[in-house]
């Protein structure tokens, strides 16, 4: 028998979750679907660092990051989601970066997004694990928070089920494999031969180009980036409250290129294998003590996303990191317990978004910036797609 809702939702990572929430706090009806057992893609392969503070000052996707943010701390003050608001650390290494920061801070004071600029003196007070000879000053954002990716998203879902009982219906290990609008409504067939219709169906698949619509991806523009990160032994002393971001960060992140003092950095100081990789370096210590350290940066095109091996990291790129992280960081030990591979799909206009025939839209390609912004950008393009 078919069954029927206002929406359905394909993909139960941050863009599939937060679509479905907003559309449930708007009184619909919501069915999500995920192919796998759990979320394991993007989502649950990140820093977990929210991080408003690394989109351009005033631009709509720095305000869907704010929004996000105080979301996530709504949602942790009912329901414990895993939300610690610990603030992020900006490190200059140089000068130029110092300057660089400066300039950032005045340009977020003029959108009322608070920081705080701190001296060496006030930096190494405050952490004082970083390396003195690396760092010139800071940058700090109280506001920003930091979640357990691991453990958001899957929190997130326990949160839907409790919180709306009647409106919200979910299924894992059930991949889509067609998508139609039918009678204007869209109507979708699982694997085990379901079949489910809604006014509307939104597909959050990230980086699953191949089982719908695989001719729309095929011209997406569409691109995938691997990611590798790893994560030390859990820290016997070692407190490192917060998202910490360096050097190498304000040299990438995109707040800073809309800075005129970013033109003075020199990319004749960053490593050149740095540069090869893509590299740069952030820290984020888990609840248990462990730290995640990272991260580098290849791409592909979709067709070719199978050449970005899933089977191994290169040990060489995870090496390099670890040369730049400890002339960043003193740590009680730097023992590697784990090392992993995230990946995601990204597009020049910062997403990629398709609708067919006014029912069924793709949502995709959110890149780096999915863990910060999901939770905005779905807020607004749920009201668009229903007309609220």
């Amino acid at each position: 028998m078919t069954q029927e809702f206002d929406l359905l939702v394909i993909g139960a990572g941050a863009l599939g979750i937060f679509h479905a929430y907003h559309a449930l706090k708007a009184g619909k009806k919501v069915l999500l679907l995920e192919k796998d057992k759990r979320a394991q893609e993007a989502t649950v392969r990140n820093f977990g660092q929210i991080v408003p503070s690394g989109l351009i000052p005033g631009s709509e996707w720095h305000e869907y990051g704010r929004i996000a943010t105080e979301l996530y701390k709504e949602i942790q003050e009912d329901f414990n989601i895993g939300i610690r608001n610990n603030g992020s650390c900006y490190i200059a290494s140089t000068t130029t970066e110092m300057a660089v920061l400066e300039e950032l801070q005045d340009k977020f004071k003029a959108v009322d997004y608070h920081s705080e600029l701190w001296t060496k003196a006030q930096l190494l007070d405050k952490y004082p694990m970083v390396q003195a000879d690396y760092a010139t000053g800071a940058l700090y954002f109280p506001q920003e928070v930091s979640a357990e990716p691991e453990i958001l998203i899957h929190r997130m879902l326990e949160f839907l089920l409790l919180k709306f009982p009647q409106q919200f219906s979910y299924r894992n290990n059930c991949p889509v494999v067609d998508a139609a609008t039918r009678s204007e409504q869209a109507t979708i067939t699982t694997a085990d031969k379901q079949v489910y219709k809604a006014a509307h169906c939104i597909i959050c698949s990230g980086r699953e180009f191949k089982l719908l619509f695989p001719e729309v991806f095929a011209g997406s523009g569409l691109i995938v980036s691997k990611l590798n990160m790893m994560a030390t032994c859990p820290q016997q002393h070692t407190v490192l409250p917060g998202n910490i971001l360096t050097g190498l960060t304000i040299r990438r992140y995109e707040s800073f290129t809309a800075c005129d003092s970013y033109q003075a950095l020199d990319p004749a100081e960053v490593p050149q294998d740095c540069s090869d990789y893509g590299i740069h370096i952030l820290f984020k210590q888990r609840v248990d003590g462990s730290v995640i350290i990272g991260d580098s940066h290849q791409y592909a095109p979709i067709a070719d996303q199978d050449d970005l091996s899933v089977f191994y990291n290169d040990m060489h790129i995870n090496e390099i990191m670890l040369r730049e992280a400890k002339k960043i960081m003193q740590l009680d030990n730097w023992n590697i317990a784990q090392n992993w591979a995230g990946f995601y799909a990204q597009h020049e206009e910062e997403i990629s978004c398709h609708t067919i025939e006014d029912r069924i839209h793709i949502v995709t390609g959110i890149g780096g910036k999915g863990m910060t912004t999901s939770a905005g950008f779905a807020a607004q393009n749920i009201r668009k797609i229903f007309n609220h």
